[in-house]
């Protein structure tokens, strides 16, 4: 059963590995569209911009920010802003694994670029990053902050016009459901994020999990009780476990901090 647990939490890895596409690849109305070019011809690398209030924002492409913003609750954030304070904050504004895919406003059409939005940042911060296809344009194109840049509050808007926001595949004709071309609707803005994918496949692999491993221990261990439960040592551990590791870091960034620790 321990052997069972640690191939459980590997294959949960790897559907998170898979769900965090969700931010390079997707689909606005016939488009396809991919990310990964751009990524390569950046090297892997972190591309910025600043705004009209001097604040940074960081972000690469089918990847998460290199800038110290990570929060307890999004350990994977999308964009990262650098405020203007003395010593400066950085913000999470938006996790890759609550990324959507959306078309621009009109009258630009759905082969024009498209909308890549994230959501689940520090405070609900969300943030948007308009990229617009320009097929004529050389090297990696201009990434800047929008007009506006931050409407409503806590809500960003980034942009970056680059060859590499053009389509990979589709239907370019506009031959069918209308055309190809208006304001391009809702497109796929609506579609289930690859976050929520991920949350919604580990939750049946934990029913899979307790389930078959309930049936194991009744039928060849001869459990009753809460002894039915896999690996029921583990489970009954592991929020001590949890609870520990927090006092430690936290007593580690008081330490930081210059915060004497507390005699135990």
């Amino acid at each position: 059963m321990a052997r069972f647990a640690i191939l459980f939490v590997c294959l949960a890895a790897f559907i998170y590995g898979c769900s965090a596409a969700a931010d390079c690849q997707g689909t606005v109305g016939k488009f396809k569209y991919d990310l990964q070019p751009l990524n390569k011809a950046m090297g892997g690398g972190e591309n910025s911009c600043k705004d009209g209030q001097g604040n940074t924002y960081f972000y690469v492409p089918c990847g998460v920010s290199t800038q110290n913003c990570k929060t307890p609750q999004d350990q994977a954030p999308a964009v990262c802003q650098r405020d203007t304070r003395q010593p400066p904050d950085t913000n999470d504004c938006g996790s890759t694994l609550q990324a959507t895919w959306s078309a621009r406003k009109a009258p630009a059409t759905e082969e024009q670029g498209f909308l890549l939005n994230f959501a689940g940042g520090a405070e609900n911060r969300q943030i948007n990053i308009e990229y617009i296809c320009d097929p004529t344009g050389t090297g990696l194109g201009e990434f800047a902050a929008n007009i506006p840049t931050e409407e409503p509050i806590l809500h960003y808007h980034l942009k970056w016009t680059t060859k590499y926001a053009c389509p990979t595949g589709g239907d370019g004709d506009g031959d069918s459901d209308g055309g190809g071309d208006g304001d391009g609707g809702d497109g796929d803005g609506l579609a289930i994020s690859g976050g929520w994918i991920f949350i919604i496949i580990l939750s049946g692999l934990f029913f899979l999990y307790f389930v078959f491993g309930a049936i194991f221990m009744i039928w060849r261990k001869e459990a009753r009780g809460l002894d039915i439960i896999p690996n029921k040592d583990f489970w009954f551990a592991l929020p001590g476990l949890v609870i520990a590791g927090h006092i430690f870091v936290w007593r580690k960034a008081r330490g930081l901090c210059g915060v004497q620790y507390e005699s135990v």
